[in-house]
């Protein structure tokens, strides 16, 4: 005969519910995060969470006090070895993951079951540090409110709780805090920066420019859809042709890499615009560059930016979140006729001994043409009339003559291959010039206005520098193919090596995607953007003085009143009495009338008892009242009696108030 194993007692139930539920609030706050880091912390935690459950359930064996202290140490020194710190919010979170599976090992009672629920809120706010995406913010929302239910049933537990009474019961504690949120995220004094404004190594792999430039570097970038920025315009944009978004000027050519050199120069040039100028306010994703985009040729930037000679908008700091700022251009342009002369010789360098075919061809041209535009004119031309192929496989080049094996034999290339060959033939004929790489082109989204730039728009362009007239932009990619500048990078290859080309082939697609790009687009403006600017714009709409704290206390005050005000209504209108049935609402309304004449009904008193009362005391109402209390216990004790007659007695039940 089998043994029937013991119940368990009650503070063994309680101690495996609240075990539950801290692992389940612990598991849905950690599960975003896990998507960062390392999977072996991951499964550490998992295999930890694992082993409670067992020990709880199966009775396994809990490590003692200094296998807890071992398995701590040991946590530390992954982390420190994994993220080369102990600092940041991806070393703090993986290790605040582990040491909280690490706590379960040892909690004990209420006190360390409340801690345990304090880390998953904890971990809640860790996830935004990695992410604020619209994905992650609605995953959020149930989270949390699950987190309180089992905050609930940790703090009580009752296993004759249903999961449905544990929801209801938190959604009512959680009623006020929403007003109250959004009350304080609209109108509590911000500061300067993005809501989450922590650096994060997440962003060394962002995929975007970097500051120099090979063949095959942005042919690579174009293989990205990725967003790299959004740009809105306050009034009509300019035609694609003209959207060339200026990013950095490299100088220094090495043989095989253009960079940026180590001179920076900051002085304010001649410059000559032409047109109207443009105003517009750019939405910048994290590029890990310490630059700011704008349209070719910024004239006024942010206040916290710099503006170089080269007219790159430098910042203090890589772009590691998200920025908005507002920029003015000119997209008809010349700078740089003041130019000094050492800048312009350092914009005329060429590695010695190389390219000796580019050489003689610049060198050609600069004895044949009368003039230095003449010379200008003559390269595009060759890049226009010859065989040349703007192509994204564009093969590789070896050795140290590559602007030779390009131009003679290969004659194939992406942007960056035609731009940098450009220039050095401009410098081998005597013309100073750099190279441009910035964006060109980008999308209008017909549902919120923005243009959007991706990865893919990446783009390499040339300066020539012209006595009189100063810089001039030359692309030699549009003489090799105009589509490319006029249509975009979609106009310029075939579709099946363009990124997103799907969304071209497919406009339901595209209206998908759109859709969702105005939708994360505005998440951005009104949410994460959220800042000093904005709020002080909201302020001015409502009448409010931003500065002014007294008349803002007082507006706090104002609307905290108002939404504890309908909350205490509310929990008035939850806690009414129920509705009384039409038999009882038909009695009633034969009780208070008779209470009317002096006649109230005792709280002890019962039906019959009641009417032997009243009809005694008013003989002449006495047929009437025993009418209606027999028609009465008929309904209510016996299911006899119609209810329209009840009704129709105590609608003629009209009494006098003397006895007559």
């Amino acid at each position: 005969m089998s043994a029937v194993p013991a119940p368990l007692d009650y503070g063994q139930q309680m101690e495996r519910q609240r075990l539950g539920w801290s692992l389940l609030a612990l598991g849905v706050m950690s599960a975003p995060q896990a998507l960062h880091l390392a999977p072996w912390i991951t499964i550490t935690a998992v295999l930890l969470a694992l082993w409670r459950i067992a020990s709880a359930w199966r009775g396994w064996r809990l490590p003692g006090r200094y296998g807890r202290y071992t398995l701590a140490l040991l946590a530390f020194a992954g982390v420190l070895v994994t993220f080369r710190t102990l600092n940041g919010p991806e070393a703090a979170g993986a290790l605040l993951m582990l040491l909280a599976m690490l706590k379960l090992m040892e909690a004990k009672g209420l006190r360390d079951y409340f801690l345990l629920m304090l880390i998953a809120f904890f971990l809640c706010i860790d996830n935004f540090l990695y992410d604020q995406t619209i994905p992650l913010a609605l995953y959020m929302v149930p989270a949390v409110w699950l987190t309180c239910v089992a905050l609930l049933n940790v703090a009580h537990p009752d296993p004759e709780r249903s999961l449905r009474e544990s929801t209801r019961s938190t959604a009512r504690l959680l009623l006020p805090a929403l007003p109250v949120a959004v009350v304080l995220f609209m109108l509590f004094p911000r500061i300067s920066g993005p809501l989450w404004g922590f650096a994060s190594i997440k962003h060394a792999g962002v995929t975007g420019l970097s500051p120099t430039m090979s063949p095959g570097d942005l042919a690579q970038l174009a293989q990205s859809d990725d967003v790299a920025f959004r740009v809105k315009f306050d009034g009509a944009a300019p035609p694609p042709s003209q959207l060339y978004w200026r990013a950095l000027v490299l100088h220094d050519y090495d043989g095989r890499t253009w960079s940026r050199g180590n001179l920076p120069w900051q002085q304010k040039l001649l410059t000559s615009t032409e047109g109207t100028e443009l105003h517009y306010a750019v939405t910048l994703e994290p590029s890990n560059l310490p630059v700011l985009y704008a349209l070719d040729l910024p004239v006024k930037i942010p206040d916290d930016a710099d503006l170089s000679a080269s007219y790159e908008i430098n910042v203090r700091l890589p772009v590691t979140e998200r920025k908005l700022y507002q920029v003015t251009s000119y997209t008809r342009y010349s700078y740089g006729t003041d130019m000094p002369g050492w800048m312009l010789r350092r914009d005329l360098a060429l590695p010695s001994e190389q390219n000796p075919k580019a050489r003689a061809l610049a060198d050609g041209w600069r004895h044949s043409a009368s003039t230095p535009i003449q010379v200008v004119k003559d390269a595009l031309d060759m890049f226009h009339d010859q065989k040349f192929f703007y192509t994204l496989q564009p093969g590789q080049l070896t050795g140290n003559d590559r602007v030779d094996q390009f131009l003679f034999d290969a004659r194939r290339g992406f942007c960056e291959h035609y731009a940098g060959a450009f220039v050095f033939l401009m410098r081998a004929a005597g013309i100073p010039a750099h190279v441009v790489i910035g964006y060109q082109g980008g999308v209008q989204n017909p549902l919120d206005g923005y243009y959007v730039v991706r990865q893919r728009e990446a783009h390499a362009w040339a300066e020539v520098w012209l006595t009189g007239r100063g810089w001039i932009r030359m692309d030699p990619t549009a003489a090799v193919d105009p589509a490319r500048v006029d249509e975009g990078v979609g106009g310029g290859l075939p579709a099946d090596e363009v990124a997103g080309s799907m969304f071209d082939i497919y406009p339901w697609l595209g209206d998908l995607r759109n859709g969702w790009d105005a939708l994360d687009n505005g998440w951005d403006q009104w949410v994460l953007a959220y800042g000093p600017e904005l709020q002080e714009r909201l302020y001015r709409k409502v009448g409010l003085d931003y500065g002014n704290w007294l008349q803002l206390a007082l507006v706090f005050v104002a609307l905290f009143t108002v939404v504890f005000g309908l909350y205490w209504l509310y929990l008035l209108w939850e806690r009414r009495p129920p509705p009384l049935l039409p038999v009882a609402r038909e009695y009633t309304r034969f009780c208070t009338r008779l209470a009317r004449l002096g006649l109230k009904r005792a709280q002890h008193e019962g039906p019959l008892d009641y009417a032997r009362r009243v009809s005694m005391a008013r003989p002449d109402l006495e047929q009437d009242i025993l009418a209606i209390t027999d028609c009465y216990i008929a309904l209510r004790y016996e299911d006899t009696d119609d209810v329209k007659r009840l009704r129709k007695l105590v609608r003629t039940f009209r009494p006098a108030r003397k006895l007559s």
